[in-house]
Formats: structure tokens, sequence, C-alpha cells
């Protein structure tokens, strides 16, 4: 095998390495070692800033998974440019630009991706609390195709009044829009665990004695109701009532 094919113990084949491209990145002899390593650094930020821009036109691509598999790699940056790109979708007015932000924002494992993602879904509780329905439909449409985020898990928590910053109208409206889009059987479960017909949340208990029917069943239902509402979902899914 040549020196120049580098085969790891795995047996991937590492493609030769250019001798021009080390020679460019190392130290000249009159160059110290924070100018080099800034150089260094402003070239790896050039490289990558080509590929946001590469990246971001591949979002336009008439293929749906040579779209998506661009959102996963602006995610796998991490990169600040590539963030603002994915939070540029999801702020959009086309849903089908919501999803790949989703994809993206989640597929990031660092701090950056995740704040962002908080951020933009703490930003959409205003429209929840107002009283225009094409708003307040895609706010909560936004917030479930993200799936659970700490601002979702404050919204259910919100709705008896307490908050102080979440208004209680916009916790109930989210709340809403979450249980229609589920399966009716645990739309009807979380509607009596939530408390959502009178106020009164009941235990499972209660809720198996009057819709007369196992507790464990109830139980059950409950557990798949909030595995589909924290799970990221296609707006199809959503708005098709779980389908």
């Amino acid at each position: 095998m040549a020196e120049s094919e580098e085969t790891p113990p795995g047996g991937f084949r590492c493609p030769p390495r250019s001798g021009d491209d080390i020679a460019a990145l190392g130290a000249a002899v009159s160059e110290g070692e924070g100018a080099h390593l800034l150089r260094v650094a402003r070239a790896l930020g050039s490289d990558t800033s080509a590929r946001v821009t590469r990246l971001e036109r591949e979002l336009d691509d008439p293929d749906p998974g040579a779209r998506s598999r661009a959102a996963i790699a602006l995610g796998d940056l991490n990169n600040r440019n590539a963030i603002a790109v994915l939070r540029g979708l999801l702020e959009s007015d086309d849903p089908d630009a919501w999803e790949l932000g989703v994809i993206g924002l989640r597929q990031s494992r660092e701090r950056p991706g995740w704040l962002c993602l908080e951020s933009v879904a703490r930003a959409q509780i205003p429209a929840l609390g107002g009283g225009d329905p094409g708003p307040k439909l895609a706010a909560s449409t936004r917030l479930l195709m993200m799936g659970r985020t700490k601002t979702m898990d404050r919204l259910f928590r919100a709705a008896d009044g307490h908050s102080r910053s979440i208004p209680a109208g916009a916790a109930i409206a989210f709340i809403n829009a979450a249980l229609a889009s589920i399966d009716e059987r645990e739309r009807e479960v979380m509607e009596l665990r939530l408390g959502v017909r009178d106020g009164r949340a009941l235990t499972p208990e209660v809720v198996a004695e009057t819709l007369g029917t196992d507790e464990d069943l109830v139980r059950s239902l409950e557990s798949d109701a909030w595995v589909r509402i924290q799970s990221p979902r296609s707006y199809q899914a959503i708005n098709g009532n779980g389908a």
C-alpha cells in the first residue's frame, strides 16, 4: 500500500493529504506562534463560511432528501452562521422550512443550537396569547414541530394562571392545539388528566371510572400522548390530527 493512503485500525482509508495544503497552514520562518494561530483560524473559518454558503444553496434542492441532508450538515457544523441560517428557516412563513430548521437545530449537539431553538420557542408566546387565529396557529404549530422544549413544559404548567411570564390564555391556546393534534382516545384522556374541560385535573383512577375503562389503559394512552406531543413532528402530522 502506498504511504499516502493511510489506513486506520477500523479499515477506513483516508484520502491522501496534499503537501501544499499542509504547507499552507504551517508556520512561516518569520512568523510568531500567535500570528500563525490567527492565520490558521482565519483559513479554517473561511473554509467553514464557504461550506455554509454551499449548504444554504442546497436547502433549495428539489429533492427533499437533499434538503434534509443539508439541514443536518448545517446543524453538525455548530457554526454561528450555520445556526443563523437554520433559525431563519424556523422563523419564515413556510412550514416546509420550519421542518428543515428543526431538523438542523436538533442535530446540533452544542449549546448554540439548543439556545437558538429555545429562543424561537419563547418568541411564540405573544402570538399564542393574541386574538389573531392565523399567527396563533402558526405559533402552536412551530412549537409542536420543535418537540419538547423548556418553553413547552412551561406552557403546560401555566394554564392555571399562576405563571408570571406566560399568560394563561397563551398556555390554554397551546394546550388546546397540542391536544387537537393527537389521537381522539389520547385526547379524551388528556383533557380529563389536565383538567381542560372544567379546570379539575383528575387522577388516572378517576379518569378510568369516568370513561368506563381500565386504569392501565388510561395510563398507557396518557404515556402515548406525551410521547406524541413531545416528539418533533411534521406539519402534516400535527394538522392531520395525529395521522
